[in-house]
């Protein structure tokens, strides 16, 4: 596989005037962290939109080459992404130096597949997980976690420990965080609590009944009880 390459140049000015002058020319400013002392640099964002928009996402592994650096290149990942969604622009770019041979942490998309049983009897899907914490060498970062929910049914819940994961990738989450669950419509609980209510009413209305006609036969006795005595 041909590498993925991103060209940049060292950035020699600093602050946000720097910064927005920069981007107003085209280029936007950024850090690379990692392996050796931080380096700023600067590049073309469109260089950069390429690279994310492959299979790998945000994930992708890349190597930089810094115009005028001795080292020939960095395998780099991104390590932060600063995005203005108002003009659809990049703000600020944190690069990550890597080595090839040492395990790195990333965030991984999960991906829901099938259709669960609880779902097709009406009951409600609700995602607590997008994304799984993993680690592992950066060439085995997946693009990403498939966890099948054909078999959950209302009421039921899958948890971290539930998902599969690719050889050679280390899951950090706790296996006892929730990932997903069924509840059912809260049409049907209104339904259910207003029967709850309803029968609570009834039992209301008996024990009321009842007690007025226990009351009523306790009047009774004492007034016999009260014209034999005289």
């Amino acid at each position: 596989m041909e590498d993925l390459i991103l060209e940049a140049e060292v950035r020699e000015g600093k602050g946000k005037s720097y910064a927005k002058r920069l981007r107003k020319n085209g280029l936007i400013p950024a850090v690379v962290y990692g392996v050796d002392k931080p380096v700023s640099i600067q590049f073309n964002p469109e260089l950069l939109s390429s690279l994310l928009n492959t299979s790998a996402g945000s994930n992708v592994v890349f190597k930089l080459k810094v115009a005028g650096e001795k080292k020939k290149e960095r395998s780099v990942i991104v390590k932060d992404l600063n995005y203005n969604v108002m003009n659809d622009s990049y703000v600020h770019v944190d690069l990550l130096e890597i080595r090839m041979d040492q395990k790195i942490t990333v965030s991984v998309p999960l991906v829901l597949e099938g259709e669960a049983v609880g779902i097709k009897m009406g009951g409600v899907l609700s995602q607590v997980l997008r994304e799984l914490e993993v680690e592992c060498l950066p060439v085995d970062i997946p693009e990403q976690i498939l966890l099948d929910i054909s078999d959950v049914d209302i009421g039921g819940v899958l948890h971290v420990r539930d998902v599969s994961l690719p050889e050679n990738v280390g899951l950090l989450n706790e296996l006892d965080d929730p990932v997903l669950s069924i509840s059912v419509p809260a049409e049907e609980e209104e339904e259910v609590e207003e029967d709850i209510e309803g029968d609570e009413e009834v039992d209301s209305e008996v024990t009321s009944e009842a007690g007025e006609e226990t009351k009523e036969e306790t009047e009774s006795d004492d007034s016999e009880k009260k014209e034999n005595e005289d």
